[in-house]
């Protein structure tokens, strides 16, 4: 079996945004192209050329900073902080499906209509809330924002 694994973080959410393509629009071209590189054409080019018996799966891990909300309770922030993470998570796994449909769309194929009829790859997303903090006492927004982030953890695989 010929396995590879890429671990791709993508910070900068502001506070309170979800919407992966909006943090994608401020990205900077290297950054884009990894994305694309690491992230989209495994996947496409797994269900692209199926005998070439490829497969991706590519795992998203959502991530929040901490909610410092006063008043609200521990389980009051950390379902804030689970939400968050989850938002972020299914927004970049719609996000990626729809590149890898635009690939395929222009390569000539037929993509599958969900993820769950994708024949040689798969998204599966994982809240984590604030669990796996990058800065744990972040001084301003910047370091709050790296907090704020999703993980494309990609994983392509020949039995």
């Amino acid at each position: 079996m010929t396995k590879a694994e890429t671990d791709l973080p993508i910070s900068g959410f502001v506070a309170q945004e979800t919407d992966f393509s909006k943090l994608f629009d401020r990205l900077g071209p290297s950054t884009e192209q990894a994305i694309r590189h690491e992230v989209i054409e495994p996947a496409v080019n797994a269900e692209h050329f199926p005998s070439n018996n490829q497969f991706c799966l590519i795992t998203i891990l959502g991530h929040s900073d901490r909610v410092d909300t006063a008043g609200l309770s521990s389980e009051q922030r950390r379902a804030k902080e689970l939400d968050a993470s989850d938002e972020r998570a299914s927004s970049a796994a719609d996000w990626v499906f729809a590149q890898i449909t635009d690939a395929l769309n222009a390569a000539g194929e037929t993509p599958p209509a969900s993820v769950a009829t994708a024949t040689n790859f798969d998204i599966v997303t994982v809240p984590c809330g604030a669990a796996n903090l990058m800065k744990l006492v972040p001084a301003n927004e910047a370091e709050r924002a790296q907090n704020r982030r999703v993980q494309f953890m990609i994983s392509t695989f020949t039995p």
